[in-house]
């Protein structure tokens, strides 16, 4: 049984580079990717991922109120994950309304993307095999 995940980041190399680390892994499956908000709100009732692997920063972020896309969000994923480059005190806010179980830095995502996975979206422990 693998992880639905659906990736999105409005910067293509920054996609291509978490695809890259994604596709290491046997027990995950990412179901899609978009490349704004509108995008993904539009993916995820579609696809319905285990895990929203989200930009907190995407260039139309600001044509939706975090409340709405918190809702839409949550209706449809059991954990959400943000990655930013920012990770200050407003950043931790603006994920926390989003409804993320975590926010981690993109710079750091290499090696801390998988464990964060297992330790902050409880339902897919049972999903990831560790070794």
């Amino acid at each position: 049984m693998s992880i639905r995940v659906l990736l999105a980041d409005d910067s293509e190399v920054m996609r291509h580079a978490i695809l890259k680390v994604l596709s290491e892994e046997p027990n995950i499956e990412v179901v899609g990717e978009a490349a704004s908000v509108a995008e993904t709100l539009q993916l995820i009732s579609v696809v319905k991922p285990d895990v929203l692997l989200m930009d907190l920063y995407m260039f139309d972020d600001d044509e939706y109120p975090p409340d709405v896309m918190k809702s839409r969000i949550l209706q449809n994923t059991n954990c959400v994950v943000a990655i930013s480059i920012a990770t200050d005190e407003k950043a931790h806010a603006l994920a926390q309304s989003l409804g993320a179980n975590v926010l981690l830095d993109k710079l750091n995502l290499y090696s801390e993307l998988i464990p964060a996975l297992t330790k902050h979206c409880p339902p897919l422990k049972s999903k990831v095999k560790t070794v």
